[in-house]
């Protein structure tokens, strides 16, 4: 059994940042650690986070989100960006996915009750990620960063949590 720990400590924080760097490639090739910090920096200040635990306490994923765009200095708070989430082998399943957009559906709208749209980027090297988005919503657009090529799926807030719904 698996169980949410959303980021309140600095304890949790270093747990979180730990975790993120040392899977950092896991998610995008290449990742470099001072992108991965950076990324960490906009978690903290412009979204939420959370450790994934398993029944021995240990931190086995992470999820997070920002809201608001980077290129927009992060001011329009009614757009949710979903952030890097990753799990340890054991731990990827369908079972574990879902329960984490849901988690990030109840965050995100504990956040902003506002919020509009999810928008969800991921490398369009990443056929797996590339596979589950598609499957969620249409791809938005593609464009070039520091990260590499970035493809960017967006749907409504509602339509998101919706789907996370219906998995409960």
């Amino acid at each position: 059994m698996i169980r949410f720990e959303v980021c309140t400590t600095t304890f949790h924080w270093s747990q979180f940042t730990e975790f993120y760097i040392r899977h950092r490639t896991n998610i995008i090739p290449y990742y470099r650690v001072s992108l991965t910090l950076k990324d960490v920096r906009d978690y903290m200040q412009q979204g939420r986070a959370a450790l994934i635990r398993n029944e021995a306490d240990l931190v086995v994923g992470i999820g997070c989100f920002v809201l608001g765009l980077q290129e927009d200095d992060f001011k329009d708070k009614a757009i949710a960006v979903l952030g890097n989430s990753c799990f340890i082998e054991e731990y990827r399943n369908n079972r574990t996915f879902l329960r984490g957009l849901q988690k990030l559906a109840v965050e995100i709208e504990d956040a902003n009750p506002h919020v509009r749209e999810v928008r969800i980027p991921t490398s369009a090297d990443n056929d797996y990620t590339n596979r589950l988005y598609r499957k969620l919503t249409n791809k938005m657009h593609t464009y070039d960063s520091n990260y590499g090529k970035v493809n960017v799926y967006s749907m409504p807030f509602e339509e998101y949590k919706d789907f996370c719904s219906r998995f409960r």
